[in-house]
């Protein structure tokens, strides 16, 4: 039989494989969840959490590094415990699991909600391995009421007398029991009265060292900051406790941090507390995004005290690459399970010739329908390596260009936001502020949307295409084509200076019913010298389409006429940036096109794997000159998005990249996980042949 050494109890015995483990904190966080309870297995963490938007099922995951972990299950499905609506409550949870190991049997504990109207209840069920499956005992070992609340099961056997013991109990009653486990684990034996410790509220662990018990648990509310892990200490594992203080509380990066247990190094080594969080949160909460797990470094001092655990953000912004690499040169890297996701890359070359890279995030815990966050990056070796120098707050969609020596971003201040615009005099590390009409607040209200589209200069004005997204509710209907623009000579700060166009309103029944919408319009300058706005185009099937508006001289015309107006264009279904090559007198671009093998009944905007160059003389004729990148799976891989500017005989490029990462890849092709630098080399001359995978023809 394999030995286990369950974390609940002094460890007296280790596997030599953990003298490799690292002794710093991995990655964080590194699972989406809450609740983390974990057990050592030989050498194999085992982790068990309450599920990410998973109230059906349990899972656990297992590794061997703290940092990359495999997902097994689901080892507890809600539908397969016999007992769990005989409570008559219309829907039940399952969360908060801890898992116990004795004579070669494991048992999960779980808590069962809802806790009002109904008591809570809390389960055991049974299995033959750490991965489960786990079947149900067929009855609750415990359920809630008199003011008490049967959740947050934790299990201990006393390295000192053999007594298995079961905590539970807490939040709005926060009233502390234990209980004595029966021989088989599956029945409770007697209580034992026990003292319900200062600020506990829920979320009790019980860990044994040198002879002093360790009552540690989640104190406040864990909707909000208040959130923390306290502890207190006792000379028996059913006190009387000593309330010796704070573990883990809230800091300016990560709330609410909570709901922890505890993993003990072999040999002296490095021990970690393995807990949840919110990330990327504003002010006191509530919050009501998903939480991460995390795991950081316990230390104690001399007299056995914990000292306070300072949370860490691991390798998020890439001090040291991700285990796995996409294709190119990784700008930035976010893992998926911060519930972050990299979107909207711009590119721009600055006058002293280094490269300025932006993009925004969004995704759960992005806030970015309230005030977005973007970064900015910056190379100083044509693209080789990258720098984050900046946050801004309030940014979304963002474009970097230059123009007359200064550097500008623009975009909106959330999804659907006002318009702004920043300026920087020093490369991008400082940025101006857009308070008013006169300070880069284009717009003092209204709902808009756009992309990293270009800022052209033509006739004396600079263009940029946006789109008004007040026509309703619904993504893609509700937009509506526009253009900006403005003297070249002018304050761009300034409001008054800008000229808008009207933002012409879809129909429905263009292209025989089947327009679902337009939007991030590229703006650029037609063969005849006139200024259009050529916009993606949602359809159901193909070939995929791109719109051409036609903008006055002026900037204060849009006009679309549907019978012409609509063209083919590989790629049309997703973002792309048109720029106009001087030198060849084509019109160029980076689309993300579907092969003809990737063509099934998915909406051409939802495959997102092929990067292609495209060009084209006059706009409305386009041929696909090469594959830039692919890769075979279209679920979890993306090349989208893509901003890029001409340099001499090549072009660079900025990507939003759903990739392979080591640590859990892209949560899907559209929520991308890497921002990518790449340069295309003498762009002028590639044809299919140069293509990095055979996917054009039939």
């Amino acid at each position: 039989m394999q030995r286990v050494f369950p974390l609940m109890v002094l460890f007296v015995a280790w596997s030599t494989a953990w003298a490799t483990l690292p002794e710093a904190a991995p990655l964080n966080p590194v699972l989406m969840g809450a609740d983390p309870h974990v057990m050592l297995v030989g050498d194999t963490v085992w982790l068990y959490a309450t599920g990410y938007k998973q109230p059906k099922v349990l899972y656990a995951h297992s590794s061997t590094t703290l940092q990359d972990w495999e997902r097994h299950g689901p080892i507890l499905e809600r539908d397969k415990i016999a007992w769990i609506k005989e409570d008559g409550a219309p829907r039940h949870a399952l969360w908060a699991p801890c898992i116990a190991e004795k004579d070669g049997r494991w048992y999960l504990y779980f808590s069962v909600g809802p806790q009002n109207p109904t008591p809570s209840r809390i389960g055991v069920a049974v299995g033959d391995g750490p991965a489960g499956p786990f079947t149900d005992s067929g009855a609750p070992l415990l359920t809630g009421g008199d003011g008490f609340e049967a959740i947050d099961p934790m299990v201990f056997t006393d390295p000192k007398s053999g007594t298995t013991y079961l905590y539970a109990g807490g939040s709005a009653g926060a009233k502390l029991r234990v209980f004595e486990l029966s021989q088989d684990m599956t029945h409770l034996g007697k209580e034992v009265p026990v003292e319900t410790p200062q600020h506990f509220t829920e979320g009790a662990y019980m860990h044994e060292r040198a002879g002093r018990y360790y009552l540690s648990y989640s104190s406040g509310s864990m909707m909000n900051a208040s959130y923390s892990v306290q502890y207190a200490m006792s000379e028996t594992p059913v006190g009387p406790w000593t309330y010796e203080g704070t573990i883990l509380k809230s800091d300016k990066d990560h709330k609410g941090p909570g709901h922890h247990s505890f993993l003990h190094a072999p040999e002296g080594g490095a021990d970690f507390i393995v807990y949840h969080r919110w990330n990327h949160q504003r002010g006191g909460g509530p919050f009501n995004a998903a939480r991460q797990i995390a795991i950081d470094r316990l230390d104690y001092d001399a007299e056995g005290r914990i000292l306070p655990v300072v949370m860490t953000a691991g390798n998020i912004h890439l001090k040291t690459p991700p285990a796995v690499s996409p294709p190119g040169i990784v700008v930035h890297h976010v893992p998926q399970a911060t519930g972050l996701y990299i979107g909207s890359p711009s590119l721009t070359v600055l006058p002293n010739g280094d490269y300025l890279a932006a993009h925004d995030y969004f995704g759960p815990e992005s806030n970015e329908h309230e005030c977005a966050t973007a970064t900015v990056h910056r190379s100083s070796d044509r693209g080789e390596t990258w720098r984050k120098i900046t946050e801004l707050r309030c940014l979304f969609w963002p474009k970097v260009f230059t123009h007359r020596d200064a550097a500008y971003i623009m975009g909106v201040e959330k999804h659907h936001g006002r318009i702004v615009i920043r300026r920087s005099t020093d490369n991008g590390e400082t940025w101006t502020e857009p308070k008013d009409t006169d300070t880069g607040l284009l717009t003092p209200e209204g709902q808009f949307h756009t992309a990293p589209m270009p800022v052209i200069e033509h006739e004396g004005r600079l263009w940029r295409a946006f789109e008004d997204a007040s026509n309703g509710e619904n993504w893609g209907e509700r937009y509506c084509a526009g253009m900006l623009s403005i003297p070249v000579d002018a304050d761009l700060l300034k409001a008054d200076n800008w000229a808008f166009s009207n933002f012409i309103v879809r129909e429905p029944g263009w292209l025989d019913g089947t327009f679902g919408g337009w939007l991030e319009g590229s703006a650029v300058v037609a063969p005849d010298g006139t200024m259009v706005d050529m916009l993606r185009v949602d359809t159901p099937g193909y070939p995929e389409k791109a719109a051409i508006v036609t903008v006055s001289a002026d900037g204060k015309t849009a006009s679309f006429d549907p019978t012409t107006g609509f063209v083919d264009f590989p790629g049309g279904a997703k973002k792309f940036t048109i720029r106009k090559d001087e030198q060849s007198g084509l019109y160029w671009s980076l689309a993300t096109i579907v092969p003809p093998r990737h063509q099934d009944k998915n909406r051409p905007g939802t495959v997102r794997n092929t990067l292609a160059l495209v060009s084209s003389p006059d706009l409305r004729h386009w041929e696909t000159r090469c594959v830039a990148l692919y890769h075979k799976d279209t679920k979890a891989h993306g090349f989208q998005y893509v901003d890029w500017c001409f340099e001499g005989e090549d072009i660079i490029a900025v990507c939003r990249t759903a990739h392979d990462d080591g640590i859990g890849g892209a949560r899907n092709n559209h929520d991308a996980n890497f921002m990518t630098f790449h340069r295309v080399q003498n762009f002028r001359t590639l044809t299919r042949k140069d293509s990095v995978a055979d996917v054009l023809d039939k």
